[in-house]
């Protein structure tokens, strides 16, 4: 994970909700702390089971799904069959799981761990002008 300040032209304008799946508190703390830094609302699960609930639960309009490959393979296909409009962001540490996180998103890989959280906002703002109507 890299230490970086919020940049303001990457960071500008962000509104919608974000489902962070992250197992790893310090990671997720860090991760939802930058992306509301940048205007996200973000709901925030440690597994897959509590985001899966969230999912179900939540009144937040939902847009897009981030988490770690590992958490997130079973979700991804939930949220595909269930959700359709929600975007689905799978980032993973060795390449062949990222290759593999692939195959249940929008398109990929994604992303590598540990995050960039500047290309992780540019990757979350790509995925949602896809969405747009």
């Amino acid at each position: 994970m890299k230490n970086a300040a919020p940049r303001t032209d990457i960071c500008a304008r962000g509104e919608e909700t974000i489902l962070l799946l992250e197992r790893d508190v310090m990671t997720r703390a860090f991760l939802a702390d930058y992306l509301r830094s940048c205007g996200y609302r973000v709901l925030e699960a440690h597994s897959a089971a509590e985001a899966l609930t969230i999912l179900q639960e939540s009144f937040e309009p939902i847009r897009i799904v981030l988490g770690d490959a590992e958490n997130g393979f079973k979700l991804s296909g939930w949220v595909k069959a269930n959700r359709p409009k929600i975007k689905v962001i799978l980032a993973a540490n060795p390449e062949r799981a990222s290759q593999a996180a692939a195959d249940l998103c929008d398109v990929g890989p994604h992303g590598k761990r540990p995050y960039d959280p500047q290309l992780l906002v540019q990757r979350i703002r790509s995925q949602l002008a896809k969405g747009a109507d």
